[in-house]
């Protein structure tokens, strides 16, 4: 009889621990995945049309939002950002212009002059035919400045697409992060790679 309450006393006891072991992995967990999320990266769903054919609706993506302290965010970049005066929406667009280019979108295209060196930019990541046009904030034709900090951004789907062509430039504390990489659906996923430099 000792044996059988000394055993049954064992399995109270291996049960209390195994339930305390289970709840102390999954508090840490939970701490270790806010603290990434608040830190490190964050998943967003994709809704909408603005970046097809690069993302489409229902995709999921991972936005890392680290580095943004320690580099600029370049020309290529897809980014997640809080559109000008709305801090509740979360929208993803491509990083068209950078600061200090003059920028001009002019003939369904974009050119840039950056110091010394003026260009047409090359977007191969666009349907073809695809044309760029201006809009409430950004006019056709006309060329203007981008300040220290500020991006211009686009949708790759041009003609259905809310950015800065009317919205105006995005500062860099609206820009959460940058995609690095699409994780839904596992048939699509893979890293996310700069194109336009």
């Amino acid at each position: 009889m000792t044996d059988g309450f000394k055993i049954g006393e064992q399995a109270r006891h291996d049960g209390k621990s195994f339930f305390w072991e289970m709840l102390e992995t999954l508090v840490s967990s939970v701490i270790v995945i806010l603290v990434i999320y608040s830190t490190v990266a964050f998943p967003e769903l994709v809704v909408g049309s603005s970046m097809e054919p690069s993302f489409y609706t229902g995709e999921r993506i991972l936005v890392e939002k680290l580095s943004k302290h320690f580099t600029s965010f370049k020309r290529g970049d897809v980014v997640v950002l809080h559109p000008p005066g709305n801090d509740n929406i979360d929208y993803v667009k491509r990083v068209v212009g950078v600061s200090g280019d003059v920028v001009k979108i002019f003939d369904c295209k974009v050119y840039i002059k950056n110091g010394e060196e003026s260009f047409l930019y090359e977007e191969n990541y666009l349907k073809d035919g695809v044309c760029t046009e201006g809009g409430a904030k950004i006019k056709d034709g006309r060329s203007f400045k981008i300040e220290a900090d500020n991006f211009l951004v686009m949708g790759d789907n041009r003609e259905h697409s809310m950015d800065s062509r009317a919205f105006g430039l995005v500062s860099k504390e609206r820009i959460l992060g940058k995609v690095v990489f699409k994780f839904w659906p596992l048939s699509k996923a893979g890293f996310i790679f700069i194109y336009n430099l």
